[in-house]
């Protein structure tokens, strides 16, 4: 039998081998927590590395100010060129983009056409300029000024020296209406011509059609389908300095491809327009919304342009557009479009519908330049069907409609008058190509 002493012995033998236990199991855990710790910490800070690494330096704000060294032209770029090397997105990047070219009204001997060319330090920033070339000696002459993020746009001919076209030039940077007033010699300009703002409304204008008299012209604002320019301006003002928006939606297109659809609307302005003592052109009138009170855009979205849905007649009269019938949620699963027509020569002009029996696409009306009885434009037959064939219809007010080439199976993309009003062109898409159908003798036909 073991004596009280031996037994004290092992008892502290005990007490210092469970200290040693707590030691080791303490320092275990030390142990795994740091390599926790680690394996958690080193992959966060890779990502982050990375994310440094891929993101680089903050890029540098747009460029404002023209300055001749940030643009090199094409071809004084290719001639530095010593070596021969792929072609790539940057070369294709800086190319010049070349659009929208308008015969002279009288002579057809120049066009003035529109030029985009992007800041090449950095491809940030791009201007777009009107530009005038001579068909005879192939002068070119640059019209209005480079200045980065400006861009001239949809340019009318009003006469022989007088264009109007929309810009953002203006000092609110929104896009107005301007007007440019050409020299007797354009060929000998120095310098840029400086334009002449005609409109100054606090909403863009998105649009512009003039007639051919320039005693009319149309454009576009989105408004709110209830409010004018200013009171959607002022509406949109208070919402703003809000800093809470909510929204309510009630009927389909919530959301519309790339764009939520938040109220506004594209409604054509049409007024009466006329040059003053200085030759500038005013308006004689306040503009009046022919969709005023109508839930709908026009040009239709998200592909529709006034140049292809608007028309004026050939006396500037009467009023031919394109909308949507989307005042209810059947919008979202039809592909319902009709023509109106407006008689500017009322009081109170009201748009009329001439298409509405067909419940597929109707679109594109184009008036006669030299009856204001007759249009045609583009329509299909089966409603739902987006790649329904596209046949043009010919429409007269004083009798019925009838489809021009009734059999043909190709679908015209574009249908367009000859001046005289004699002669149809059609362009159609043919065996992968884009080709120019002449119809003949329309009227007698």
């Amino acid at each position: 039998m073991l004596s009280p002493g031996t037994e004290y012995l092992l008892n502290n033998g005990d007490r210092h081998a469970s200290s040693k236990l707590k030691t080791k199991t303490y320092c275990w855990f030390i142990f795994v927590f740091l390599l926790g710790a680690v394996v958690v910490l080193i992959p966060a800070l890779i990502i982050i590395l990375r994310k440094a690494k891929c993101s680089g330096p903050v890029p540098p704000p747009a460029p404002s100010a023209w300055n001749g060294s940030d643009y090199l032209s094409n071809s004084d770029y290719y001639k530095q060129l010593t070596t021969i090397h792929d072609f790539s997105q940057i070369h294709n990047l800086r190319l010049d983009r070349l659009s929208s070219p308008r015969f002279h009204p009288i002579n057809g001997k120049t066009i003035i056409y529109l030029r985009k060319q992007y800041h090449m330090p950095d491809l940030n920033g791009s201007s777009t300029t009107l530009h005038w070339i001579d068909l005879e000696t192939n002068k070119t002459v640059q019209l209005t000024r480079p200045i980065w993020g400006i861009n001239d746009q949809q340019f009318y001919w009003t006469d022989s020296k007088t264009i109007l076209f929309l810009s953002n030039r203006a000092e609110s940077s929104l896009n107005q209406i301007f007007q440019l007033n050409l020299p007797d010699d354009v060929s000998a300009i120095g310098n840029f011509l400086d334009p002449i703002q005609i409109t100054n409304y606090p909403l863009d204008i998105d649009n512009l059609v003039v007639n051919r008299q320039a005693t009319r012209l149309a454009f576009s604002c989105q408004v709110y389908s209830n409010l004018t320019i200013q009171t959607t301006a002022d509406r949109q003002a208070t919402e703003k300095a809000s800093g809470s928006l909510v929204y309510k939606f009630d009927k389909l297109f919530i959301r519309h491809w790339d764009e939520f659809m938040l109220g506004p609307r594209h409604h054509p302005f049409i007024v009466s327009i006329e040059r003053d003592a200085k030759k500038i052109f005013r308006f004689k009138s306040p503009p009046t919304d022919v969709l005023f009170g109508i839930d709908s855009d026009s040009p239709t979205r998200p592909f529709g342009d006034a140049k292809s849905q608007w028309s004026f007649s050939a006396s500037g009269n009467k009023f031919a557009f394109t909308r949507q019938h989307d005042e209810t949620s059947a919008v979202a699963w039809s592909t319902n479009l009709d023509i109106f027509t407006v008689d500017l020569s009322t009081t109170n002009p009201q748009p009329i519908c001439i298409t509405c029996e067909n419940l597929a696409a109707d679109t594109d009306p184009s008036y006669s330049p030299i009856d204001d009885e007759i249009l045609v434009y583009r329509a299909q037959s089966v409603p739902g069907y987006e790649s329904d064939q596209f046949k043009v219809k010919f429409y007269n007010s004083s009798n019925e409609t009838i489809t021009l080439l009734n059999t043909w199976d190709r679908s015209i993309q574009v249908a367009t008058w000859s001046n005289d009003g004699q002669t149809l062109f059609f362009e159609i898409g043919e065996e992968a190509r884009n080709v120019i159908y002449k119809f003949s003798n329309i009227l007698s036909s």
